[in-house]
Order: C-alpha cells, then structure tokens, then sequence
C-alpha cells in the first residue's frame, strides 16, 4: 500500500493532505522520515505526531437523505448551512454532491475508496430521481434527453413519465446540474428534485436529515 493512503484512511483526510504531511517530514516508517510514493508492508510501523497506524482500519458506512436547503461541503460557504451542521459527523467523506435545492440519497463514509469505486464517472453507477415540475410538457413538444449545452453533453439514460408534472429520471453520468441544465433546455422548470437510489442503494424511508449506518461487504 502507498503510505499516502494509508494515513488518509486513518486520519480521514485526503491523499494530498496525506503527501503534505510526509513532505513535512511529519510521517516516520520504522522511525525514519518517510518519503513521497513510498509504498509500504504491514509489518512497517507507521507513526504521524507520534500516533501509530492502523493497517487495518474498520470503515463506517452510511446512507443519507439530505434535506433541500443544505449544501454539500465541509466548508461554510456563506449562510448557507451544510450537512455536516445538521448531521455532526465531520470526519466523513461524501459522494454524489448534490446541489443546494436538491434532496435525497447521498453515501457517506470513512472509506474515500469505496465512494470513489460508486461516483467516478469511468463507472458508470445508475443513479434515479424523481423530478417534479411547475408546469407540464407541451404536447406539441418531445422532450429532448440528450443535448449540448454550450458544448458540454449532458444525457439522461432513462426518462420515464409518471404524470404530466413527474418524472422519473435515471443517469450514469454525475455533469454539474445535468437533470437542471436539460429539464430547462426543455422549458422546465423543476420544483423539487429528489434521488432516490444510487447503485443498489435505495432512499427508501430514510426520514430526511436521518444518517442510516449500513454493512458493506468486500
């Protein structure tokens, strides 16, 4: 294992972080310095401001259901409140940013691997929303599930129509406010986007503002 990620799972910060603290001269293997890319067994003893590493840390695990109103950061941006003010909890990470007038399922843990293994785009993990707009489609109209806006594409795998005001949307794709960006490419306007399952994950009835702890096998 690089000794970058070993400290980042233990001290549940990035891998940058991680590389800062051993170019600092911080992070001591078998009580020497050690260096940047430096891989290392599970026999070596790792040491960071005198604490020693685990090799084998136990991940937690987590299911979300954000409330609209919350942004997605560890930072305060503003006054606008984040998940972490609601929810404590500050040394986790989050996949599957969801953007302030957004709710519904995100996945939070300890493991940056895991989230990593779900969101990264090269995966192409199915996420599902329900979307519900202020005024219906024109019949006259077909709505247009991939577009190029302003030369990005933005595409939506599945559309279903649930009634004239909601749909279910589903994409395998995560672009900075795809479903927005085509719903008003469209001339709608969204009233309340929710994801409700992410993978296998589903939303279900996970009361809003509620963290559920799940098992992760493998």
């Amino acid at each position: 294992m690089r000794l970058n990620k070993l400290i980042a799972q233990n001290l549940d910060i990035s891998r940058r972080k991680a590389d800062h603290l051993i170019s600092s001269g911080d992070v001591l293997v078998n009580h020497k310095t050690g260096t940047l890319g430096m891989n290392i067994k599970s026999s070596d003893i790792v040491e960071v401001y005198g604490q020693t590493l685990k090799h084998n840390k136990i991940h937690e695990y987590y299911l979300f259901n954000k409330p609209k109103g919350y942004i997605c950061s560890h930072e305060k941006q503003g006054n606008s409140p984040t998940i972490f003010d609601l929810i404590g909890m500050d040394h986790l990470k989050f996949g599957g940013r969801l953007d302030k007038e957004s709710e519904g399922l995100m996945l939070l843990s300890t493991d940056g691997d895991w989230l990593n293994s779900i969101f990264h785009s090269r995966n192409k993990v199915e996420k599902k929303y329900i979307v519900k707009v202020k005024t219906p489609l024109s019949k006259s109209k077909k709505f247009k599930r991939n577009i190029n806006h302003n030369g990005d594409i933005l595409r939506i795998k599945n559309l279903k129509i649930i009634n004239k005001y909601t749909f279910e949307v589903t994409l395998n794709t995560g672009k900075n406010h795809e479903i927005r960006r085509i719903f008003r490419f469209n001339g709608l306007d969204i009233i309340e986007l929710k994801r409700v399952k992410v993978g296998k994950y589903k939303l279900n009835k996970i009361e809003k503002g509620n963290l559920v702890k799940i098992e992760i096998n493998g």
